[in-house]
């Protein structure tokens, strides 16, 4: 969106590295410049690319102790498990999440939020 905060007084990202720097070079990223008078910025498909990602959102292996171990744990049922949330994501977009936010009339468009976290959980289900 911002082009990786060239336009902006942000650290900018690695793509500025491919920025225009004058006659021959890059013309894909444009230069840098603050409050962009140019209008780089503006509106256009210069700033669209694929966003199909696959996600392991969830997974959670758990087991169950068999009746046989419970009498002298004096519980009904224990359960183990382990969960991970975000797990990995497999995707070609170069942004932070190809997940985007929704903001207001800004559907599908990448304002740098944060990624999702990734989570790793451990627990212990008792029955008794």
């Amino acid at each position: 969106y911002l082009e990786g905060g060239l336009a902006a007084a942000t650290n900018a990202g690695t793509i500025a590295l491919d920025r225009w720097t004058g006659p021959n070079t890059s013309n894909y990223v444009p230069r840098a410049v603050y409050n962009d008078p140019n209008q780089n910025i503006r509106i256009s498909s210069h700033y669209v690319e694929n966003g199909s990602y696959m996600r392991m959102k969830l997974l959670t292996l758990g087991y169950t102790l068999p009746a046989s171990l419970l009498s002298t744990l004096h519980t009904q049922r224990v359960r183990v498990y382990v969960s991970a949330q975000n797990l990995f994501t497999v995707t070609k977009y170069t942004g932070f999440d190809p997940e985007l936010g929704n903001q207001g009339n800004s559907l599908g468009v990448d304002r740098g939020i944060y990624p999702q976290a990734r989570v790793f959980l451990a627990g212990v289900n008792l029955g008794f």
